[in-house]
């Protein structure tokens, strides 16, 4: 199929998406996202409908003509490309423009991430390998995509003894990284505490991972009482 979507066709896109902006809502994401870019204010159920549109009317074309100077033109980028029908390599060369390039906050990593889910169940050895590389970059964005693709997708067996693994061999001062980490395990002790409880006894998290983990673990509502107070516990055998 020939799309042919142009400059002006951006044009006209851009001019919708602000007609689709939310006051208020910018004001509140601006304060959450600690951002250097414009932020537009479009809600993000709005921003993955836009991008399954553009998918079907712009196709890859978007890609050569898309502007990157807000927020949400730069998550639209990963937003469509997470959407459109490609090869698996392929996609992978728009995911790393994606994540080297253009993020630049925590949302534009998990709203990216979290929209991989038809991806990762069809490519899902091959998509942990490359999330795997992430960990490995000196890009602290880089890292948390790497992060967060694992929180997201691989929390399970066969995946999840090698998530925490990999995890415990990341050490940044990055918060983002930090956070993404503490996440990453509250998460998963939600899914599997036994087997979290085990890897913690032979971590070498940094104490700052450790405190974050079990803030988050103590604030979830998946997680046991007991499992809560044992935490609290541990966490003050680390100090």
């Amino acid at each position: 199929m020939e799309y042919g979507w142009t400059t002006e066709d951006y044009q006209l896109f851009y001019k919708e998406l602000l007609t689709l902006q939310d006051e208020k809502y910018r004001l509140f994401h601006e304060k959450l996202l600690c951002s250097a870019l414009p932020i537009l204010g479009i809600r993000i159920p709005i921003l993955r409908q836009k991008a399954k549109e553009v998918a079907k009317q712009a196709g890859k074309d978007f890609f050569a003509v898309c502007k990157k100077d807000t927020y949400e033109e730069r998550l639209l980028y990963g937003l469509v490309a997470a959407e459109l029908p490609m090869e698996f390599q392929e996609f992978l060369g728009y995911c790393d423009t994606y994540s080297y390039e253009l993020v630049e906050n925590w949302a534009h990593c998990d709203v990216f991430c979290t929209s991989l889910k038809k991806i990762a169940a069809k490519n899902q050895d091959a998509l942990f390998e490359h999330a795997k590389s992430y960990l490995k970059e000196e890009n602290p964005w880089v890292v948390r995509v790497g992060l967060i693709i694992m929180l997201s997708h691989y929390l399970q067996e066969p995946y999840l003894q090698e998530v925490l693994r990999r995890t415990d061999e990341v050490h940044s001062d990055f918060y983002y990284v930090q956070m993404a980490q503490a996440w990453l395990l509250a998460t998963a002790w939600a899914k599997s505490p036994q087997m979290v409880r085990e890897y913690l006894e032979e971590s070498s998290l940094s104490h700052e991972v450790k405190v974050k983990f079990v803030q988050k673990a103590r604030e979830s509502f998946r997680v046991a009482p007991e499992d809560k107070a044992w935490l609290l516990e541990w966490k003050k055998r680390q100090a």
